[in-house]
C-alpha cells in the first residue's frame, strides 16, 4: 500500500504489500519506501518513523513512557496481522482443490519476508492444526494479483506470483520449464508439490504468458521483473506433455545455453486445413508435439519406437514436413544431434559448432533437465487419458 501527505508531498510506499497499491503520485513527491520487514521490527520501525517524522516536519513523541506503550500496541498490532497471514502456499492451486479443502487447508507451506517472520507465521499455523510442510523466504517486491484470498487465515499464491519468484530463484532451463508448465495443459511435481511421480494432463492450463505479462508491469523497474520478463520471453502457451517442453529446452534456447538456439516452436499444434486436419485423423496423433508453422516444419514424440507408416503419412500431410523422434533418440546426445541437424536443414537454421565449451553447455543442459521417465507421453487420445483426472 502507499499512504500520502498531499499537503507536505510526502508517501510512505509498503513496497512488498501484497494488497498493494503502488505510489502513483506525481514527481513533487518525496516517496519514502520500505518493507514489510521494516516495519515487522520495532527497532527498524522506529528509525522509518523517525525519518517520516522529519520530512512532514513533525517531532517524534518523547512524553515518558510512551516508548514502552508504543513498543506494546506495535507487538499486539504484529501478532494479530501475523495470524491473518499465517500461511501462503507456493505450489498449490485453486484449481486442485474443491471449495471444502480450499477452507481448510491441513498442509501448508510458509512464505515469508525474512526467517524470524517465517517462524512467527509457522507458529500461528501450528495453534490452528496445520501441518507446517516447509518455509521460503522471498524478500523481493510482490506485485499487485499475487494472493488468492482462501480463507481469514490463509493465503495463497497465485499462479503468477509463484512465477515471478521462481523465476528469480531457478536456473533459466528449470525456470524455463516451470513457466512453460504452467502456461501449459499439464502439471507435474515441478508446480504441484503433492503430484509425487507421475503427471497430470489438464482441460485448461492455470495461466499464460498474456496474463503473466501484464502482471509484471508492478515491477517492470525492478531487478527482479526484468528477470522474470527474460524468462517469459522465451515461454510459449498450451504446451501438452513433459516431453515436448524438453524437445523445446533442447532445441529453443540460446546457444550459450546448450541448447541449438533455433527459432521458438509452438507446442500442441493442428491445422484445419482445406483438405482436412493437419495432423491427418487417419492417425493416431492429435496435434504436433513442436511446430514451426511459417517453414511447415514439425517435429513430434513417438515413444519407444518409431511410428507406423500410416501414422508417419498422416503427420506429414498437406506438405508438412515432420521429423520424429523416440526415446532412444531424446536419451543419446550423438542421436539427438544428427536428427537436430536434418532439422536446422528444414527450417533453414544454423546449427551450433561442436565446440568443447558448447559441449559442456549441452552436457549441463542435460543434467540440470533430464529427460523426462513418465510413461504415455505421445499426443494421442490412447496416451493422454493416462494422465486425465476426475
Amino acid at each position: 500500500m502507499a499512504l500520502y501527505w498531499p499537503e507536505q508531498k510526502v508517501a510512505l510506499d509498503i513496497v512488498d504489500d501484497p494488497y498493494r497499491n503502488p505510489f502513483n503520485g506525481d514527481e513533487s513527491y518525496t516517496v519514502l519506501k520500505v518493507t514489510c520487514a521494516e516495519l515487522c521490527d520495532f527497532d527498524s520501525y522506529c528509525k522509518v518513523m523517525e525519518r517520516l517524522c522529519e520530512l512532514l516536519g513533525k517531532d517524534m513523541p518523547d512524553m515518558p513512557g510512551w516508548e514502552d506503550k508504543s513498543r506494546a500496541l506495535h507487538a499486539l498490532l504484529l501478532q494479530e496481522t501475523m495470524e491473518e497471514m499465517a500461511e501462503d502456499s507456493c505450489d498449490l492451486f485453486s484449481d486442485t482443490l474443491d471449495d471444502a479443502e480450499l477452507g481448510s487447508l491441513s498442509n501448508v507451506e510458509i512464505l515469508a519476508t525474512s526467517q524470524e517472520e517465517g517462524e512467527r507465521m509457522r507458529a500461528a499455523a501450528r495453534e490452528k492444526g496445520q501441518y507446517v510442510r516447509g518455509m521460503s523466504i522471498w524478500d523481493g517486491p510482490v506485485p499487485r494479483g499475487s494472493f488468492e484470498i482462501l480463507s481469514n487465515t490463509t493465503r495463497m499464491s497465485t499462479p503468477e506470483y509463484f512465477f515471478f519468484r521462481k523465476a528469480n530463484q531457478l536456473p533459466l532451463a528449470k525456470a524455463v520449464a516451470l513457466g512453460i508448465e504452467l502456461c501449459g495443459k499439464y502439471r507435474t511435481s515441478l508446480t504441484q508439490y503433492d503430484r509425487g511421480e507421475g503427471y497430470d494432463f489438464l482441460k485448461n492450463s492455470r495461466t499464460n504468458k498474456d496474463t503473466i505479462r501484464n502482471y509484471l508491469r508492478d515491477v517492470k523497474g525492478t531487478k527482479e521483473g526484468k528477470r522474470a520478463r527474460r524468462i517469459l520471453r522465451l515461454l510459449r502457451d498450451e504446451c501438452s506433455t513433459p516431453m515436448a517442453c524438453h524437445l523445446y529446452l533442447l532445441l529453443c534456447l540460446a546457444e550459450q545455453h546448450g541448447s541449438y538456439g533455433f527459432s521458438r516452436a509452438h507446442f500442441s499444434v493442428v491445422f484445419d486445413a482445406e483438405h482436412g486436419f493437419m495432423p491427418s485423423s487417419s492417425g493416431k496423433y492429435l496435434a504436433y508435439d513442436l511446430c514451426w508453422p511459417s517453414k511447415h516444419v514439425a517435429l513430434q514424440y513417438t515413444g519407444t519406437k518409431p511410428p507406423s507408416s500410416r501414422d508417419l503419412k498422416a503427420l506429414q500431410t498437406n506438405g508438412m514436413h515432420v521429423l520424429y523422434v523416440t526415446d532412444s533418440d531424446v536419451a543419446d546426445p550423438q542421436k539427438f544431434d544428427e536428427m537436430s541437424r536434418k532439422l536446422a536443414k528444414l527450417l533453414g537454421e544454423e546449427v551450433p559448432e561442436p565446440t568443447a565449451a558448447w559441449r559442456e553447455a549441452r552436457d549441463k543442459l542435460r543434467k540440470t533437465m533430464p529427460v523426462p521417465d513418465y510413461d504415455h507421453m505421445r499426443l494421442t487420445m490412447d496416451d493422454i487419458s493416462e494422465h486425465c483426472t476426475a
